[in-house]
């Protein structure tokens, strides 16, 4: 299957695929004469890669991940569930800063309030 398809199907522009082939995130596809020619199993890998960019990820911490999956055919589900799991407590850390910002927003604005009325 062609580039265009790939992207159609995935969410992930042309440029993006590009990337990540040259940086080593997905392997580089065969090629018909000028064209890559893309399979199953790479749709497959870009469409995890996009979730995973929209879900916070960095294609640094994916990049194990896929080359883990492409080598071994298979999820390598241990490493998946550790990195999701970090995610999640780090998510949990940036809630809580935020919401004591907001509570600390809310403290300065009644202490300007009272100073300057």
């Amino acid at each position: 299957m062609l580039i265009g398809r790939v992207s159609e199907l995935t969410g992930a522009t042309r440029k993006a695929i590009r990337h990540y082939e040259s940086i080593g995130l997905i392997p580089l596809p065969e090629r018909k004469g000028n064209y890559r020619i893309y399979n199953n199993h790479d749709v497959m890998v870009i469409s995890m890669i996009c979730r995973a960019k929209a879900l916070g990820f960095s294609l640094f911490e994916i990049k194990d991940i896929v080359a883990k999956k492409t080598q071994g055919k298979k999820l390598p589900i241990d490493l998946v569930n550790q990195l999701i799991d970090e995610k999640i407590s780090a998510l949990k850390q940036e809630s809580e800063a935020l919401l004591l910002k907001a509570e600390n927003l809310k403290k300065f604005k009644g202490d300007l309030v009272k100073k300057f009325n």
